[in-house]
């Protein structure tokens, strides 16, 4: 049974790829390439809480500079990313404190579907408006105030589906395709993520649980300038609830909230048979008010510069595919 079970997943996604592939002639495919690229991006990763008795209060992890190794090839897309010591901006622990962070992402593209899988962790976090609480600190000499013990794990995914059979989202978010004719697309979304934070206080330990289901629509547009170059924004703004257990020293409250998710970005790109190459930007917000009337919001502000080249696939990875 389990096998049977197995087969008929994989002639699903089999069929839905091929089907997929008969969409445009102007839509060129690398998926039977065997790619890697690398991402350097730069991050500002901000939780902001806006208290009427404490004012705003600004956590961000010390993780400016991230690299992401990725790897394609046809259905198939994964990668991993960190945030290395070396790099500038990630080497300033005496101000700022210890950050770590690592991703791990599998992306798959059966057909006009889109499925997301990540895992994200995250340690480490620093006031960035210390002076704010502090009024004889000394920015660039004094430390911030820091709370190196704060840890979010994040595990969740999102499932869209592509209105326009024309439209390569492929050649965005992986770089398995280009398209040579200018083309947008809706694309519907259902977003769901389990995320947890934990705090190691003086003589206690803190823990919150949040889980998220949110569903919304993007839009994308591949505006082609050259057959080589193109250029691409997109927005896209996703609503749900959010059930939220926080648990202190035995106390247990539990809540839940109404999240507004939103991002918006452009991605300039260049592409041959071989190289690819290209830089983006973008900002997603998240938002709510919890019962105490606090207003609590995730900034994500993102700039990558990205590379990869795309080579013949070994005969033993194509027989096994």
């Amino acid at each position: 049974m389990a096998k049977a079970i197995s087969i008929s997943c994989f002639t699903f996604i089999f069929h839905a790829q091929i089907q997929g592939q008969e969409a445009d002639d102007d839509i060129i495919s690398y998926e039977d390439k065997l790619a890697y690229g690398i991402d350097f991006s730069t991050d500002i990763d901000e939780f902001i809480i806006n208290s009427p008795d404490v004012g705003n209060f600004h956590l961000v992890s010390n993780n400016d500079v991230k690299l992401t190794f990725r790897m394609n090839y046809k259905f198939l897309n994964l990668s991993f990313g960190y945030s290395p010591g070396f790099l500038p901006g990630n080497d300033d622990d005496e101000l700022k404190g210890d950050s770590s962070f690592t991703e791990y992402q599998v992306n798959m593209f059966p057909g006009r579907f889109v499925q997301n899988v990540f895992f994200r962790r995250m340690k480490g976090f620093y006031v960035e408006n210390t002076g704010d609480f502090l009024p004889t600190w000394n920015e660039g000499s004094d430390p911030y105030l820091q709370f190196p013990d704060l840890k979010v794990i994040t595990w969740g995914g999102r499932t869209g589906f592509v209105l326009n059979k024309n439209f390569s989202v492929r050649s965005l978010y992986n770089r398995q395709e280009w398209q040579l004719q200018s083309r947008g697309s809706l694309v519907p979304e259902l977003k769901y993520e389990f995320t947890k934070m934990t705090n190691n206080f003086e003589d206690s330990y803190g823990k919150e649980n949040q889980v998220d289901v949110r569903a919304g629509m993007g839009y994308y547009y591949n505006w082609v300038i050259t057959p080589k170059m193109n250029i691409a924004p997109f927005a896209r703004v996703v609503f749900g609830p959010r059930f939220y257990k926080y648990t202190l020293s035995g106390d247990i409250e539990k809540d839940n909230y109404f999240v507004t998710d939103y991002t918006a970005g452009l991605q300039l790109g260049y592409n041959t048979d071989k190289l690819y190459m290209g830089i983006s930007a973008a900002f997603n917000g998240l938002s709510y008010k919890n019962a105490e009337s606090l207003d609590i919001s995730n900034n994500l502000w993102h700039g990558v510069f990205y590379i990869g080249y795309r080579f013949e696939a070994p005969e033993k990875l194509r027989n096994l595919f």
